[in-house]
């Protein structure tokens, strides 16, 4: 399978054999394509705002948790979304300390 052909990087600049993964994923293009819509379309606040965009902003996100607690066979409310990998790291360690599965 060529997977590279999802992704608009590749297809712009086959020779590009990308090793920067650790700081930054290039993203296929439903991935893309899928933003796009969102931003262009449904982009509000989560959380907080009073009207039909950001409802339908939380209601897509909370979806999205759904979808991927399903996948891993979690509960929606297990599901973080975080900055990036240090971030979530951080969490974690620190659930482990505050639940004292992890001492110094």
């Amino acid at each position: 399978m060529n997977f590279k052909q999802d992704f608009p990087l590749f297809t712009h600049h086959p020779e590009t054999i990308y090793l920067d993964s650790a700081a930054t994923a290039q993203k296929p293009a439903y991935v893309i394509n899928g933003m796009k819509e969102f931003m262009e379309n449904s982009y509000a606040n989560i959380h907080r705002g009073m009207y039909s965009l950001s409802d339908q902003s939380e209601s897509l996100y909370d979806t999205s948790k759904e979808k991927y607690a399903s996948l891993i066979g979690a509960h929606a409310s297990e599901i973080i979304y975080t900055y990036n990998a240090t971030y979530a790291f951080n969490i974690f360690v620190q659930a482990l300390v505050l639940s004292q599965k992890l001492k110094s």
